[in-house]
């Protein structure tokens, strides 16, 4: 018994162990796989964001080759169908590899020849997604696509691009702006805006208060306003600072007409910090080279006076305004058209007649032409003009663009008035003077006429008491404006240059239209959104 009970005892131990056994190695291997679990679920998440973060430098090159696309070939070519670029309307595309990876990219909303584009690029970058992505593929992955062995993750990213102008400010300099003459005034207009100019010109009662003044330096008093009353805001580099003198005024319309002195909250800031790119030559040769000549322009005077006259008879051709009087006579008008009332008494005999009189007014007029010679130094029509040294006067009747290579002292410049007349001018000479005593461009607009400094231009001036209408960009140029006398110059249009200095009564006008129809330097992003799953598709390069 004893050894019966023994030997049962002994297995009942053995069951005992055994279960404990089965129980202790299935709770490991429970949580073995979950570990293995958890540990192929942050394999899974690490390589799913590396191949998702992967997949950015991919969008970025296709979106770099976009925007250059955009800014070269869509300016020079008039179309985007180039440089393996397909498509047409106002939609093109194009599809390249990085490697073992691929971008998309589709240009939206551009219309070639067309001066207000504000494109939409698209751009689509597939990576290779690692087998176990592939097998198990996450909320996160955008699309894939596969031939068995190669799927692709895909991610999209959609920018809007704005055309990034580049006088988007009145005055502009890179290092110092000095604000030291008498009377010197800022503020705006819009030339394209009949309620804020004539015909295209400054108005002074229309004016408005966007005439910016900016130095991108961060120096002390690296913008010396002095007493100027400036219409608009003031902006300098990070650390740079202003300086005003007693009588100084920055701020908006109401703020100076209330007469106030000192600026005004909100219109001084430290945020300007912008590049200003060198001026390359127009060409390297291949230009024609200018002559003067004489210029006859025509002006017509009309003078006009009324005569009026009385007549109880129609006037029949009268060529100017007929009016009417009603009268009572006795006496009938013979040939009157009517109508004519024959009036009784009470002996129903006739006692007069009721009718019109007219009166007839017309106008004569006489026209008076004077005709003027003008002798230029340079004349130039549409084309593409070079010469070594410019000295004189230039007259400009058609789309022309000039390159002056050593020395530029232009007297006077007109621009004939009518669509499509204006003049690039591309200067390379050290030191350049422009308007002197006669107008320059001041019939015209600031779009018809710029100025364009290359690296070479470092010293650039205006003076006399010519009015200048147009645009600098000098931008390694010292510009000073001088003179004017007792009389205020107006200077309209805006300008960039290295330093930027007063001296004299100046008014100076910015054309908020150059904002929108002025040069640009290109198509930069406005707005990126990244782009749902949905409408990134599955990809299988071929």
């Amino acid at each position: 018994m004893n050894v019966r009970k023994s030997f049962w005892g002994r297995r009942l131990e053995q069951g005992n162990t055994l279960l404990l056994t089965v129980v202790v190695t299935g709770l490991i291997g429970f949580l073995l796989a979950t570990y293995l679990t958890l540990v192929q679920s942050q394999t899974t998440a690490t390589m799913r964001s590396q191949s998702w973060n992967y997949a950015m430098p991919v969008i970025e090159a296709g979106l770099e080759e976009a925007l250059a696309h955009l800014n070269k070939d869509g300016a020079t070519n008039g179309t985007l169908a180039t440089d393996g670029w397909s498509g047409g309307g106002s939609t093109f595309n194009v599809t390249r590899s990085i490697g073992d990876a691929w971008y998309s990219v589709t240009i939206r909303n551009y219309y070639p020849g067309t001066t207000t584009n504000t494109p939409i690029i698209e751009s689509k970058g597939y990576v290779v997604m690692p087998l176990v992505l592939a097998s198990a593929q996450g909320a996160l992955l955008a699309s894939a696509g596969g031939n068995g062995t190669v799927n692709y993750l895909g991610r999209g990213v959609r920018v809007n691009t704005r055309q990034d102008f580049i006088f988007s400010k009145g005055m502009v300099a890179k290092d110092s702006i000095d604000l030291n003459g008498n009377s010197i005034t800022t503020d705006s207009f819009d030339s394209m805006d009949p309620l804020s100019s004539t015909n295209g010109l400054y108005y002074s009662p229309w004016h408005k208060d966007n005439g910016d003044v900016a130095v991108n330096a961060s120096v002390t008093n690296s913008l010396s306003a002095g007493n100027a009353n400036i219409w608009g805001h003031v902006s300098v580099g990070p650390t740079g600072t202003i300086s005003i003198g007693p009588n100084g005024s920055i701020g908006d319309e109401a703020w100076h007409l209330s007469g106030r002195n000192g600026v005004e909250s909100g219109y001084t800031a430290n945020d300007m910090n912008v590049s200003f790119p060198d001026v390359e030559p127009p060409w390297s040769g291949g230009a024609f080279s200018p002559s003067g000549g004489w210029v006859t322009n025509s002006t017509t005077t009309v003078n006009s006076s009324t005569n009026s006259s009385t007549s109880y008879t129609y006037p029949f051709g009268c060529g100017g305004t007929v009016t009417s009087n009603t009268l009572v006579s006795t006496s009938y008008p013979a040939g009157h058209p009517g109508p004519v009332i024959t009036n009784y008494n009470s002996g129903d005999h006739v006692a007069g007649y009721t009718y019109n009189r007219y009166s007839c007014s017309s106008i004569t007029s006489s026209t008076n032409t004077t005709y003027t010679a003008t002798y230029y130094d340079y004349i130039l029509d549409t084309g593409n003009y070079q010469v070594a040294n410019l000295s004189g006067s230039v007259y400009v009747r058609g789309t022309a663009t000039l390159y002056v290579t050593d020395t530029l002292n232009m007297s006077a410049l007109a621009i004939k008035p009518g669509p499509g007349n204006s003049l690039q001018l591309y200067c390379g000479a050290a030191s350049a003077a422009l308007a002197g005593n006669n107008s320059a461009n001041s019939d015209s607009t600031a779009d018809s006429f710029g100025f364009w400094g290359l690296p070479s231009c470092t010293s650039l001036s205006f003076s006399g008491n010519a009015s200048f209408t147009g645009t600098i960009y000098a931008p390694n140029a010292d510009f000073r404006l001088n003179g004017g006398g007792n009389n205020n110059v107006d200077f309209i249009g805006a300008s960039i240059t290295k330093t930027a200095t007063m001296n004299g009564h100046f008014n100076f006008h910015y054309d908020e239209a150059l904002r929108r129809i002025g040069p640009f330097r290109g198509y930069i992003v406005n707005a990126w959104n990244e782009m749902s799953p949905n409408d990134v598709p599955a990809f299988q390069p071929q």
